[in-house]
């Protein structure tokens, strides 16, 4: 009874977690050329928190750089002390034989990825690109929404409602599986949770029924 007590809190932690499933990190690519960020602002509402943002150098005039800045703090204005800010970045990087970096601070892309608790609202990043000596500075905004984990459900494509009943029939024919509405994963959830509940009370019973016998009959002296 022991081990099934045991073996019950084991299945329930283990259900417990793999039914709390993380986010996946998606990746925005920010193109910068000659004229700035190609899409700069970012409005859509599938970029969210814990989300990143990948700047790409492409502008390939000679001597042309970029340095990133992010507004960590939503007040507005650049802090480099608060706020987030690459290496320069080229549009290319000088390789040796081997195909390493010649230079190892050289660097033709940077990633910004927004923290999973970040404030949900407008950001400001700014693209700084140097051209033979002189700075010029595009301010962007990016729309960070709030990360709301939901069930799956249709999508563009997909068929639901009265006229699809046909067409799922064949499916579930067709692949000889019954739909998971999810009713067995709450099943063997309670089934789990009864079993954890008996074994808890025979464990219990078990231990006071240990300690009875041993105040009825208590062990002999042992010999000096």
């Amino acid at each position: 009874m022991r081990l099934i007590a045991f073996l019950a809190a084991v299945l329930l932690l283990g259900l417990a977690v793999g039914h709390a499933q993380a986010h996946e990190q998606k990746t925005l690519t920010v193109i910068v050329n000659d004229t700035g960020a190609i899409n700069g602002n970012v409005s859509d509402a599938a970029f969210v928190q814990g989300n990143a943002l990948w700047f790409r150098m492409e502008d390939t005039r000679t001597n042309a750089s970029i340095t990133v800045q992010f507004d960590t703090d939503m007040n507005g204005a650049y802090n480099a002390s608060l706020d987030y800010t690459s290496s320069v970045l080229t549009n290319t990087c000088e390789l040796d034989e081997n195909g390493s970096k010649v230079d190892e601070g050289c660097f033709t892309s940077t990633t910004y990825v927004v923290p999973t608790n970040a404030t949900v609202g407008n950001h400001t990043y700014w693209i700084v690109q140097s051209f033979n000596g002189t700075n010029t500075t595009r301010m962007y905004t990016v729309v960070v929404h709030e990360d709301v984990h939901v069930e799956d459900g249709p999508t563009a494509g997909d068929c639901f409602g009265v006229g699809c009943e046909d067409e799922s029939e064949d499916q579930t024919i067709e692949t000889g599986a019954e739909p998971d509405d999810g009713s067995d994963r709450e099943d063997l959830i309670v089934v789990l949770a009864l079993l954890a509940t008996v074994g808890t009370v025979a464990l219990t019973m078990s231990i006071l029924h240990d300690r009875k016998a041993s105040k009825t009959y208590p062990a002999p002296n042992e010999e000096e």
